[in-house]
């Protein structure tokens, strides 16, 4: 039997090309084109205008958050994007992502969202533009846009929708500016760009034509107390049923281990407790949600529980050696991280027997 080699090579070459055209033809079918009206169940929120002619391609709201918005150069120690100064804000947060028209810079729409809010009693506090703002080449969570952008973003846009082609790496024209209303308490963050390289799951050219612009909003809101506040009583019947006892009216703001003053009143109550049974050695566990690193988490938890321990002995006389401070970050969860309610549950002080 004769086998013609070169028969064969030409046919796995044909083989090859049609399986590469089939390929081509599959992605470019698949593409994720710039949509012509807003996604299905996204509106804009009440009293905030956007920019004439945009699509709302993302929205993320919070009955209670807390941002901390840069009002300063970034930079990246170890990794990770920090600023060195932030505007700090508490309330009612929307985050939402528009793609604008095609020919309209980020300049242009930037200046839009200041004109249209100074009326309303909304002052520029930071503006910033490019290399000026920090190191600002793609949308991700290791640039600027991480300080600006919900933590649950990243994981929720997955790699095809609009959100995520309006993002994309090696980004130009980039625009930032924090407005603040003093008035009414409410801020305002823009941050604007036009796409560079986009996902092969996106029409490029459609993306790279448009400004993205991604806005947060913060209005001033009490946090809802919906945690009941613990009698030493109701502690010291936990202990005695299960061995430990979550402590929820203990607070901090974000990412930091300062205690709250509105802490007082429980701190009050597990101080009572520890001077009604002079025996009680307990561990002082801090524990947190998902949102960022485990690392950062572990390091932040201790921090508190370290920051409880300290209290009780400097403000209620309670010896060292009754109390042992232990962080372990988001590794306890007693509620699904997946909503705001539940990331709630799961930062806590807990009180575990010794």
């Amino acid at each position: 039997m004769h086998l013609d080699f070169n028969s064969i090579r030409r046919d796995k070459a044909r083989v090859v090309a049609t399986s590469f055209l089939l390929f081509l033809c599959t992605v470019a079918h698949s593409q994720t084109p710039v949509p012509t009206a807003d996604l299905t169940g996204l509106s804009d929120p009440p009293g905030l205008s956007r920019f004439a002619g945009s699509v709302l391609v993302y929205r993320n709201d919070s009955a209670y958050d807390e941002v901390k918005l840069p009002v300063s150069k970034t930079a990246n120690v170890d990794g990770k994007v920090v600023a060195p100064k932030t505007l700090d804000r508490a309330g009612q947060r929307a985050a939402l992502q528009c793609i604008t028209p095609a020919g309209k810079s980020a300049l242009e729409v930037l200046r839009n969202y200041q004109q249209a809010t100074k009326p309303a009693g909304f002052e520029t506090v930071y503006e910033c533009a490019g290399d000026g703002c920090g190191r600002t080449p793609d949308i991700s969570r290791y640039y600027f846009a991480a300080l600006v952008m919900p933590e649950s973003y990243w994981a929720s846009v997955g790699d095809r929708t609009p959100a995520y082609c309006g993002g994309s790496q090696r980004i130009g024209d980039f625009r930032y500016a924090v407005f603040d209303n003093k008035t009414t308490g409410a801020t305002l963050a823009v941050m604007t760009w036009r796409p560079g390289d986009v996902s092969s799951y996106c029409v490029e050219s459609d993306y790279k034509s448009r400004a993205s612009v991604f806005v947060v909003s913060i209005q001033p809101k009490a946090r809802e107390q919906l945690m009941e506040m613990l009698t030493a009583s109701e502690m010291g019947q936990s202990l005695t049923a299960t061995g430990k006892v979550a402590v929820y009216g203990i607070l901090f703001d974000t990412n930091k281990a300062e205690i709250k003053a509105e802490s007082k009143a429980s701190l009050d109550q597990i101080g009572a407790l520890l001077k009604q049974q002079e025996s009680l050695k307990l561990h002082v566990v801090g524990h947190t949600d998902n949102v960022g690193n485990l690392p950062a988490n572990l390091d932040l938890s201790k921090r508190r529980a370290d920051a409880v321990a300290a209290a009780l002995r400097r403000d209620y006389g309670i010896t060292r050696d009754r109390l042992t401070a232990n962080g372990v970050g988001s590794l306890a969860p007693v509620a699904s991280n997946a909503s705001d309610a539940g990331r709630a549950k799961n930062r806590r002080v807990e009180l575990v027997l010794q």
